[in-house]
């Protein structure tokens, strides 16, 4: 069994053990060593003088580090027997993944949202944005909810898969190590800017793929929805995703806008301010708990497309080798 036939066949575990079983948590989970970690470093390090150099050092050397930790026991599972070694490769996948907790989430915010329990809605709704969420209103956090789906398919799912399948599990976890750092410390406040710079770049170069071929793996999902057409979503990725201050999270918004044919961004509260973001998407459909449904049928039909889009480029490369 070839290397990249033995990937497939991990990532496809990993999936399927993410969904028979969802996020395993407990306290020493690799990413929550990560967390850990990464706080740790930030504490001791983000101070004094050359602050982004350490923080280029803090951002790169664990990653590389964990990377080649994980290269050691997946070669080892590998030398034991292949089926070994896929198993090894990927339950570690299986925790470098989230797909689980952001559906689960997004389902308690609907089901208080049917309630016309705002008040749970909106402490439910602050687990997975980090806005002021206190006096949204159900539009409002119908909208975070949306946004948040369409960005996270990628960083959560679709991107550590993206990155097995060329690299296995080692290189999912130097992917998964570099997001968790981004999402910790690549803020642009005066105490993250200069330490968390390598972080926040080094996620925007790793996922400037992963979240275009899963914008694009998205709009497949139109079928389904019946709201816009194939054309129509491209179309609103390609206007509306350049417009994000990530340079690549409009993508996922951006796609998800187009499938559902919402309006989404625009004044979002965080903290003590309102921040003005531009709009994406130009549909004409209101916001309702509804379309939460919508979004995640979204969610787990990219997550089947893209999987089965490796299988088709492995196949390829096969054909061709």
């Amino acid at each position: 069994m070839g290397i990249i036939a033995a990937h497939l066949l991990a990532i496809t575990i990993s999936y399927l053990l993410d969904k028979l079983f969802g996020d395993p948590h407990f306290s020493f989970h690799p990413v929550v060593l990560m967390g850990r970690m990464i706080s740790y470093i930030e504490k001791k390090w983000n101070k004094g003088r050359c602050i982004k150099g350490k923080g280029i050092l803090a951002s790169l050397l664990p990653a590389i580090l964990l990377l080649g930790l994980s290269y050691v026991l997946t070669f080892a599972a590998y030398k034991f027997s292949i089926w070994t070694g896929i198993l090894t490769e990927a339950l570690i996948i299986w925790f470098m993944i989230g797909g689980t907790s952001m559906v689960k989430e997004a389902k308690l915010i609907y089901r208080y949202l049917l309630q016309d329990d705002l008040a749970k809605a909106r402490e439910q709704t602050a687990m997975i944005v980090s806005r002021n969420t206190h006096q949204m209103d159900d539009t409002q956090i119908t909208r975070s909810v949306l946004e948040s789906t369409g960005e996270n398919i990628a960083d959560s799912v679709t991107a550590p898969f993206f990155y097995a399948f060329i690299g296995g599990a080692p290189l999912a976890v130097f992917y998964r190590y570099i997001n968790t750092s981004d999402a910790m410390i690549g803020y642009t406040s005066k105490r993250f800017k200069q330490f968390g710079w390598a972080a926040a770049r080094s996620d925007d170069v790793l996922n400037y793929i992963p979240a275009r071929l899963t914008a694009l793996v998205m709009t497949l999902t139109v079928w389904k929805i019946k709201a816009s057409s194939w054309r129509a979503t491209l179309l609103v990725i390609k206007h509306y995703a350049p417009l994000h201050e990530s340079p690549n999270s409009g993508y996922g918004e951006a796609a998800m806008a187009g499938i559902l044919h919402v309006k989404l961004g625009g004044p979002t509260p965080y903290l003590d301010k309102w921040v003005k973001r531009p709009h994406f998407g130009n549909g004409d459909r209101f916001l309702h708990a509804e379309l939460i449904k919508e979004g995640l049928i979204v969610w787990h039909l990219s997550i089947i497309y893209f999987i089965s889009l490796l299988w088709i480029t492995g196949g390829f490369y096969y054909v061709l080798a």
